[in-house]
């Protein structure tokens, strides 16, 4: 790809498993996020706190990747990614993995995939509506 071009993608279909308590409270956690900067979502295991969390932010717009312009005039990319950690990679692993699935995507590519240094995992969603970033 040459430098200064974006991708548009195409836009993602966000489902959620009605059965989950955090899809049940989709639009209560969703206020909460959009409203506050700090928001702890307390449930049971399996309520789906994991998965559908993060779903939640995309849907919310985070994820987006926005440009702002540096000192050195240059346009540079600024957020983008909806971090996940778990304390062990193979757990980190399974979330993107099923994040992934539920969302329809492939592992790595467009929205759901891996960043940091090689000895860790962790999930980054990244809202496909938002161009790519590009190379300043």
């Amino acid at each position: 790809m040459e430098a200064g071009t974006s991708v548009e993608r195409e836009p993602l279909e966000i489902t959620y498993p009605a059965d989950l308590p955090v899809s049940q409270r989709r639009d209560d956690i969703a206020e909460a996020i959009r409203d506050h900067q700090v928001v702890v979502v307390a449930g049971e295991t399996g309520s789906g706190k994991t998965t559908q969390l993060p779903k939640i932010c995309l849907e919310l717009g985070r994820g987006r990747t926005t440009y702002r312009k540096a000192r050195d005039g240059k346009k540079r990319p600024r957020g983008g990614l909806i971090g996940h950690t778990q304390p062990r990679r193979i757990a980190a692993r399974s979330v993107a993995e099923r994040i992934a699935d539920e969302l329809g995507q492939p592992l790595g590519q467009q929205s759901v995939g891996r960043w940091g240094s090689s000895r860790s995992w962790a999930t980054r969603c990244a809202s496909p509506t938002a161009p790519a970033p590009t190379p300043a």
